[in-house]
Order: C-alpha cells, then sequence, then structure tokens
C-alpha cells in the first residue's frame, strides 16, 4: 500500500511538472535539493567533508558552496529523471549531443563486446540516452528491490525509459560474461564504495578507498573494451555525453593482485579527473571515503 501511495503521488507530480515551462521546472528542482541540504545535516556534512578531500586547501565555506551546489543539482536531476521519459525521440538530438573520444569507434568496432563505465557523475540516471546516440543497445544490471516490487517496476520503467535494457542482477559475473560474448555493452557503475571483504584498497584523491574489482577482473578476463560514459551538463534536460578513450586494462606483467590493483588505480584516475574539474557534479553526499566522512 505504501508503495502504491508513493508512485500515485510521483505520478500525481509527474502530470503537474508535465504542464510547466522547463525553467519553472529546473527551479523546483534547486528548491528541492536545497530543502535536502537544509534539512539532511548528516549528509549535508559528508558532502563538506567531500568536497574538501577532493579540493585540499579549500575552505570549509567554499566547500559548503560546493555542497549546496551539489545538493541543488541532484535535485535538479530528480525532476529530469522523472520528465525524461516523455521527451520524442525527435528531440533527443537537439537536446544531447555526443562526443567520442580516443579509440572508442574502434573499440566498439571489436566483437568482444564492451564495459560501459559509469559513474554517480552530473545525471547519471539518464545516461541510457547513450544508447540512441550510439545506436547501441545498453544493458545494465539491477538488484531488484525486495520486498518493494511495485516501487522496483516503476523505477525499472524510469530507466529504460532513458534507453537501458535492463536484466535482473543474481549473478552478475556469468551474466555480464555471456552478454559480452553476444557482443553486446554492459553498464558498470564505477565509484561505489565496495564492501572491505571484497575490495582491492586503491587511492582516489590521495585516499586509499575500498574499490571494486569487478570490472577490471572481467575487462582482464574477456579482453572487453573499458569505456568511461559520462555526460556534461549544459542546461536543463540538455547534456554533452562523452564516450573517452577507452582505459588501458593491463593483463599481463605481473601478479593477478598487483594487475588488479594497477588497472583498478586507472579507473580511479579517470574519475579524478572528471570530478576535479565539476566536484559539485558528483554524489557528494556518498560516504566514498569511509564512515570518518
Amino acid at each position: 500500500m505504501v508503495d502504491f501511495l508513493l508512485i500515485l503521488a510521483v505520478r500525481a507530480f509527474q502530470g503537474f511538472l508535465r504542464m510547466l515551462p522547463e525553467r519553472p521546472c529546473c527551479r523546483i528542482g534547486a528548491f528541492i535539493g536545497w530543502l535536502g541540504y537544509l534539512f539532511l545535516k548528516r549528509r549535508r556534512n559528508v558532502a563538506i567533508s567531500n568536497a574538501m578531500r577532493i579540493s585540499p586547501g579549500i575552505s570549509r565555506e567554499a566547500a559548503d558552496r560546493v555542497a549546496r551546489a551539489c545538493f541543488e543539482k541532484l535535485g535538479i536531476n530528480f525532476i529530469e529523471s522523472l520528465l525524461f521519459q516523455y521527451l520524442k525521440k525527435s528531440d533527443l538530438a537537439a537536446r544531447f549531443r555526443l562526443e567520442m573520444r580516443g579509440g572508442v569507434r574502434e573499440a566498439l568496432m571489436g566483437d568482444r563486446g564492451a564495459l560501459a563505465l559509469g559513474f554517480h557523475y552530473s545525471n547519471w540516471e539518464i545516461m541510457g540516452v547513450a544508447s540512441h546516440l550510439l545506436g547501441r543497445e545498453i544493458v545494465a544490471l539491477a538488484r531488484p528491490l525486495k520486498g518493494h516490487p511495485g516501487l522496483n517496476a516503476f523505477l525499472n520503467d524510469l530507466r529504460t525509459g532513458t534507453g537501458l535494457t535492463i536484466i535482473p542482477n543474481r549473478e552478475t559475473a556469468r551474466s555480464v560474461m555471456r552478454l559480452l560474448k553476444e557482443n553486446r555493452m554492459v553498464a558498470f557503475l564505477g565509484d561505489q564504495r565496495e564492501k572491505r571483504s571484497k575490495a582491492v584498497w586503491v587511492e582516489l584523491f590521495d585516499h586509499k578507498v575500498p574499490t571494486s574489482k569487478g570490472i577490471v577482473a572481467i575487462a582482464m578476463k574477456t579482453g572487453a573494451p573499458v569505456i568511461p560514459i559520462y555526460s556534461i551538463r549544459e542546461g536543463f534536460l540538455r547534456y554533452t555525453v562523452v564516450c573517452d578513450e577507452p582505459v588501458l586494462i593491463e593483463r599481463t606483467g605481473g601478479n593477478l593482485e598487483e594487475l588488479i590493483y594497477r588497472n583498478a588505480r586507472r579507473i580511479n584516475a579517470v574519475l579524478e579527473r572528471i570530478v576535479a574539474e565539476h566536484p559539485e557534479e558528483w554524489f557528494l553526499v556518498h560516504r566514498r571515503f569511509g564512515r570518518d566522512t
């Protein structure tokens, strides 16, 4: 019943937003984010601490401004995610521009599939639009929400509306191997904090953080290219989608743990480069550096 009422309320809110011009929608999103900044004190402090780690020497006042901007952009992301499914396909070319760097085109021409490396950066929830721009299906593995089938279906509906193909995440490694053998493109988020027992500890902004081995282990085993994909905000529901130069993945030249460490460090280095330009676009409210934030 709670899920039903929540979805009903969100649907009603969507209907209200659809009647408004873009500028008021953007302002509503920023206001929702500002409310989060105001009332979610713990998450606000996490965001401030993370901003100070990303930019050493920054004052707390400046870090606070970055944190507030982050919250406001998260609010805008929420509104954009609700409205994306109502965009006409004919409008996508005017709103979203594709930028392909380095050897991406050549990498996508192979027959080993590809690993799309995403981050919680800019509006990652609508990054499925890359499938439209590339003319290639992108598959994302999603863990079902236990005990909330209605809400799970609603969230997956929003995600598939952006262009993603959602597959339940039950046996990750086996599913990914199968998809890559079918020469498909599989999306991963590369900036989540891994469980300590499963992680490799790798530097991120000069702090060692528990990092997933998954994507590098799969890339090493299959030879599939790892292609960073992220968006640069250009306006409300307007983005440049960047397919960045494939990450160099070493498969020989050391023992397995050393190779995994070096490859995972390269992935974190990509994240550092992207986030350093616009820290407020990263998901700063996440305890990426551990409980001490």
